[in-house]
């Protein structure tokens, strides 16, 4: 029982602690709540107390009942061509022409009259004497805590043009969601309810900055990218072209003859046969290898005599794999081993260049 009631105690507290905060901040119902009464005693000396307060966030496609029930309707005005709107009931704005005609509230109301400009033109004052003692109200609040801020989004509202009637006042409203806020009043002495409704655009957010890349980093990440990309490379040691008709009546044991630049070089190709770097055919830890070359390079010693020079790499023997070949790659048994070559099909590769008849390249033998 002690903890229930130390705890309703703390919750007193805390709410009486955030009422008191929230009777010292100026909110923009808070604003507009004095504004509207400090305007109505300046301009038509008649005397008009908020008594409740309401504040609602409503989408636009939900604003039209805020527009019926009668009253006068009022299209607003905003900075960079935002749009807000006013509805004054019907007892409010009878209280206003009554106290401009004949200087008393009758309660009467208007008596189902339609509303004329002349009537919006008597109300203008008042509608714009309270946007803006709330926007004033507000910029001090701002300025007191943060300095020098930038306007509120409540600011720069002010009086635009009548409206006819709910559906034309919901048209000409094309903010995304509206903060409403309905304030129910007291006219008079008598204190006559009445009501107005403000309705303010709420503020769209701003889009998040891209982060600032400098060109330095701009330049790693497309280096990063580029050097990740992958790449395919063919190890070519020759190529010929043949015929079609030549290459459908391929049979076993059948010798392709091509020559080469140098004996045993081989050229590391991309796509498009784009030549990335030459290499020397040869042989490492029981697999065929290469190893580069640079480009262009004078060694015109035979083949084998420039294999025994490298490292761990010995040279590939006469009777070695087949190169690669441009039109149908067929993969046989080189038959010599310096500028004139051949090539010897095995069973498979000509069975399947018969059977497809050379439509399409047979399979390589890859060469590591």
């Amino acid at each position: 029982m002690a903890s229930v009631d130390g705890n309703t105690v703390i919750q007193r507290k805390a709410r009486a602690s955030r009422e008191e905060y929230q009777a010292r901040a100026m909110s923009p119902a808070k604003a507009l709540r004095l504004a509207l009464s400090q305007a109505s005693d300046a301009l038509f000396d008649l005397p008009l107390v908020v008594a409740a307060v309401e504040q609602v966030e409503l989408s636009q496609t939900a604003l039209r009942p805020e527009f019926e029930g009668g009253g006068l309707l009022v299209l607003l005005d905003g900075p960079n061509g935002a749009r807000g709107a006013v509805r004054l009931d019907d007892a409010l704005l009878a209280a206003l022409i009554e106290v401009q005609t004949t200087g008393r509230v009758t309660g009467r109301g208007s008596g189902g009259r339609a509303v004329t400009r002349t009537d919006a033109a008597i109300a203008a004052p008042l509608i714009d004497a309270a946007l803006k003692g709330a926007e004033a109200k507000l910029a001090a609040e701002d300025q007191g805590s943060e300095g020098s801020a930038a306007p509120h989004w409540a600011s720069g509202y002010r009086f635009g043009v009548m409206m006819e009637d709910a559906r034309g006042m919901s048209l000409a409203l094309h903010a995304p969601d509206f903060h409403v806020f309905r304030l129910m009043v007291e006219i008079g002495g008598e204190a006559y309810p009445g009501a107005i409704t403000f309705l303010l655009p709420v503020p769209e957010e701003p889009p998040a900055a891209a982060p600032d890349v400098g060109a330095s980093e701009f330049q790693r990440t497309l280096e990063q990218s580029a050097m990740d990309a992958p790449v395919s490379l063919e190890a070519v040691l020759g190529r010929i072209s043949l015929p079609l008709d030549k290459v459908s009546k391929f049979q076993p044991g059948a010798l392709l003859p091509f020559t080469m630049d140098r004996p045993m070089q081989v050229r590391l190709e991309a796509s498009q046969k784009h030549v990335v770097a030459l290499a020397r055919l040869g042989q490492m830890n029981g697999a065929r290898a290469v190893r580069l070359t640079p480009e262009g390079a004078g060694d015109i010693r035979p083949a084998l005599q420039r294999a025994q020079t490298d490292i761990g790499m010995t040279p590939v023997q006469e009777a070695a794999d087949t190169p690669m070949m441009d039109t149908a790659h067929v993969t046989g048994t080189s038959q010599t081993g310096h500028q004139g070559g051949g090539a010897q099909l095995d069973s498979a590769a000509a069975t399947a260049a018969q059977s497809l008849g050379a439509a399409q390249p047979l399979p390589e033998r890859e060469t590591q």
